[in-house]
């Protein structure tokens, strides 16, 4: 070591000191002096109690008691304790008795002006250091120590931790403003929606509302309507529930075959089973997404209705959406395709090969729309999902069009959703896929019922069961009893189960 025990007590305070007497390795050799002088001392003076008073006692876990002991050992005082208290007197001569009580005065300096150290080492501690330099860092050192700045008042971190944690402060509000831009600019662009007040009754049964808390579910629905013609009285081509996840943003697209045997209010505003691709001719959105929560116990509350002539105009204002056209679609796409140009008011262009490729408006209408020889209802079903995903991720993936959407295709998209909440359905749209998605029902019967063609679900409560475990994770589905209800009356009124 630099400097021998026996010198100790010339030294000046700081916390330099204190620090140095404090490591392991000094307190051993300072134990190992004060050892050597007992045994001096018991051999000049014939005494062996004077072990006793000297004893290792003296090194206490105060964090200083290592200088008391030495203290009273170094300056031939046997007889006091670490903590300066006198033991035989009659052993000690005057002088010996003189030099302990100056030392016990002079411990006693140093123990109060020792407790801001101690506080700074707590501090030190309680901030998972291992050095006193940087206790003394954060509240300023007393004796210019190495580190501490010679004393000055500084705070811990002020180039590192500090300066980190503006970084990261600046980077969260650059990403705020971006994020209030963002919805600020799609509220421009929903700014021009043709919005309804549908009211507060959407027929959700409690039992629904309880079950499906955890997931929000939106009606989209394509009206076959042409473009010289309004949405109301029209039916609905394509039929899609948009569920959304709500613990873990997961998005599903389920797809309701049009032909569905379901129930809702008829023509006359009485409840009847009927296709539900009538229910929006009869009552619109509403009608509709009331006929949905009453046959299969969903909690929908929100719809999104276009024409395909707005489906046409999305695709081509985005240029196009990569779609892989199988070969047996082909034969469809160009039988219908024309027809379907006519429709939206374009062109038709023909489809000459299979495989990925990028369809135009018309091309898209038509290939969602085609069924007869390419898959019958479950492949259309499909292919609307495939489309619809295609049309939103394309058109949120292009900022630069969305203000000619706004002003070319918003009008003709009508919905009872807030601004707020379709320009968040948007944001979402990147992160929809269409190969997590289902057709509904599982199990029907295809055919005439009192001459009309019905896709009758085989059953209801079957199909409905498994459209909550599918979808919603719900093993041992029990349904509402209005669903059980209307289950009942299809099977009487068809046969069919």
């Amino acid at each position: 070591m630099g400097r021998e025990t026996k010198n100790y007590r010339h030294e000046h305070y700081s916390p330099e000191v204190i620090r140095k007497y404090e490591d392991p390795e000094y307190a051993k050799a300072a134990e190992a002096y004060e050892r050597e002088a007992r045994m001096r001392r018991a051999a000049a003076s014939g005494n062996a109690d004077a072990e006793v008073f000297s004893s290792g006692e003296s090194y206490g876990s105060t964090g200083y008691g290592n200088q008391r002991g030495y203290n009273a050992g170094a300056s031939g005082n046997s007889g006091y304790d670490q903590y300066g208290s006198l033991g035989s007197r009659s052993e000690l001569t005057p002088a010996e008795r003189r030099a302990a009580r100056h030392d016990r005065r002079r411990n006693q300096s140093y123990g109060s002006r020792s407790r801001a150290s101690r506080s700074r080492q707590r501090a030190a501690e309680a901030a998972s250091l291992t050095d006193l330099e940087a206790a003394n860092a954060y509240y300023g050192g007393t004796g210019g120590g190495s580190g501490s700045g010679g004393g000055k008042r500084s705070k811990f971190g002020k180039n590192g931790k500090k300066k980190k944690r503006h970084w990261i402060r600046n980077i969260l509000l650059i990403v705020l403003a971006l994020i209030v831009a963002l919805m600020a600019f799609l509220l421009s662009v929903t700014s021009h929606l043709d919005r309804v007040d549908t009211g507060k009754d959407f027929a959700i049964s409690g039992h629904a509302a309880r079950t499906l808390a955890g997931y929000r579910n939106i009606l989209i629905l394509g009206s076959d309507a042409r473009a010289d013609e309004g949405l109301d009285g029209s039916r609905s081509d394509a039929i899609i529930i948009l569920s959304i996840n709500r613990m873990n943003s997961d998005i599903r697209l389920i797809s309701v075959m049009r032909d569905s045997y379901l129930k809702f209010n008829l023509y006359d505003g009485e409840l009847g089973l009927d296709k539900l691709t009538h229910a929006h001719a009869f009552g619109g959105g509403l009608n509709t997404v009331q006929a949905l929560n009453r046959s299969l116990d969903l909690n929908i509350k929100e719809f999104v209705i276009f024409d395909w002539k707005a489906v046409a105009d999305t695709v081509d204002t985005v240029g196009g959406i990569e779609v892989d056209v199988k070969k047996k679609e082909i034969g469809d796409l160009n039988k219908w395709g024309p027809e379907s140009a006519e429709n939206v008011g374009t062109k038709w262009h023909k489809v000459k090969k299979p495989g990925k490729q990028t369809l135009d408006g018309a091309q898209a209408v038509t290939y969602c729309r085609i069924r007869k020889n390419s898959g019958g209802d479950t492949g259309r079903g499909n292919r609307y999902k495939t489309v619809m995903a295609a049309v939103m991720k394309k058109a949120a993936s292009n900022p630069l069009k969305m203000s000619e959407l706004s002003s070319k295709v918003m009008p003709q998209v009508r919905t009872n959703m807030s601004q707020a909440q379709l320009a968040m359905l948007i944001a979402r749209a990147p992160m929809m896929d269409s190969e997590k998605g289902l057709s509904w029902p599982k199990k029907y019967y295809g055919g005439l019922v009192d001459g009309v063609w019905y896709a009758v679900p085989t059953t209801l409560e079957s199909n409905v069961k498994w459209l909550h475990k599918k979808a919603f994770g719900q093993e041992d589905y029990e349904l509402s009893d209005t669903c059980s209800e209307i289950n009942d009356e299809i099977i009487n009124g068809t046969g069919y189960y």
